[in-house]
């Protein structure tokens, strides 16, 4: 993550709700990169090429279904810690405790809970944000000024 920014890759296979989270999504302050896969595979092909901030997972998908992908992502970069949201039409309490089992942070009903999204975003960016200052070494020329 940069300082001003989140890398975002949404994997669902409906462009209508690509295009309504795009829209959504491009109105925060805080997102710069919104990157869309209409599939499992394709999504992974992305994140091979540039490991996304946060991901928006559907759980009906072509071929892979989005609880695999979970997996997959959480097998294959067991390092990293991304912001992982599952926007599914399926809210039912299986899927919803079978992707928080599986390493998913919020299960959202596309329904009723879309637009929470901007609001999850903002408190995930000024969260990280805090932590990045926090570790950031001082400015070495600040601290060893000439006497």
């Amino acid at each position: 993550m940069t300082s001003s920014s989140l890398n975002i890759l949404i994997i669902e296979d409906a462009d209508i709700i690509v295009n309504q989270l795009q829209i959504l999504l491009t109105d925060q302050n805080s997102t710069n990169t919104i990157r869309s896969a209409n599939s499992a595979e394709l999504g992974l092909e992305l994140v091979g090429q540039s490991f996304p901030d946060v991901f928006i997972l559907d759980i009906k998908l072509p071929g892979i279904s989005g609880i695999e992908l979970l997996s997959k992502i959480k097998q294959d970069y067991p390092m990293a810690s991304p912001l992982i949201i599952v926007l599914t039409k399926m809210p039912h309490s299986i899927y919803k405790h079978a992707c928080l089992n599986k390493g998913a942070n919020f299960f959202l009903d596309k329904s009723r809970d879309f637009l929470v999204l901007p609001e999850i975003l903002d408190s995930y960016f000024i969260k990280n944000e805090i932590r990045n200052l926090k570790f950031n070494p001082p400015n070495s020329s600040l601290c060893n000024s000439p006497m």
